[in-house]
């Protein structure tokens, strides 16, 4: 049995997408220092019993605590201890495993092995591409986000945030997705003006496959996971990678 909470960034686990009511700020403040299931304190519309991510088995997933990790969310606000909630699977599916055995449960504005969410990462690649603000003036933009700490960010981290994109950007066409977006993107000839085409679309997009709707590029991005096949088929995420495509 593992502790109620642990101190971890980077757990071996794969991670499940999934959709939650509140902002993180909003979760963060019911989730804290909780020491029973996620499923229950936010009354999500996720069955566990019914299918186990990992093996597929019924009554086999069981809530095993909370490990935490750093978090920055849309507003720039700093959790240093933000509780993500982790799971055991038990074997009782056909499903064959590769090794793993536990699973976690990822709010879809978060990305997977990254501090920084989903609108952080859009909201900084906006003020450099669409606003033009020089990486200086960029990293000052960014220190202003937050409302007690000041964030401080490299020019490297940034570089980052745009291969996030891009990479997302990539799925997109792969998989024949958002034709519209795709279409787009094959006209433009730089890296640059790709972000610029996802930022547009992204900013616009609405998720109408959950009840309330998500707009914009977190919408995007749980759409994205759905039209994989979501957990049930250990879907890909949009942005960033999840343990088990690693």
């Amino acid at each position: 049995m593992l502790a109620d909470y642990q101190r971890c960034d980077n757990l071996p686990t794969i991670q499940v997408l999934i959709f939650i009511k509140e902002s993180l700020a909003e979760y963060y403040q019911k989730v804290k220092g909780k020491k029973y299931d996620l499923v229950e304190i936010l009354n999500l519309e996720l069955d566990l019993r019914e299918r186990c991510p990992l093996c597929g088995g019924k009554d086999c997933a069981r809530f095993i605590g909370y490990y935490t990790r750093i978090v920055i969310d849309e507003h720039g606000t700093y959790f240093k201890e933000f509780p993500i909630a982790r799971y055991i699977c038990e074997g009782k599916g056909k499903r064959r495993q590769t090794g793993h055995k536990t699973f976690s449960l990822l709010p879809y504005q978060l990305v997977p092995y990254t501090r920084y969410s989903i609108p952080f990462i859009i909201k900084s690649l906006q003020a450099r591409y669409e606003e033009g603000l020089s990486i200086i003036e960029l990293q000052d933009y960014v220190a202003g986000f937050g409302k007690d700490d000041i964030l401080q960010i490299s020019a490297d981290q940034f570089i980052n945030f745009k291969q996030i994109v891009l990479e997302a950007v990539h799925k997109i066409t792969a998989t024949g997705h958002y034709q519209e977006l795709a279409k787009e993107v094959l006209s433009r000839s730089t890296e640059q003006q790709i972000v610029v085409v996802f930022i547009a679309f992204a900013s616009r997009f609405e998720c109408c496959k959950v009840e309330p709707s998500i707009r914009g590029p977190c919408g995007l991005g749980y759409d994205f996971y759905l039209n994989e096949g979501g957990f049930a088929e250990g879907a890909h995420f949009l942005f960033g990678t999840p343990s088990q495509f690693r």
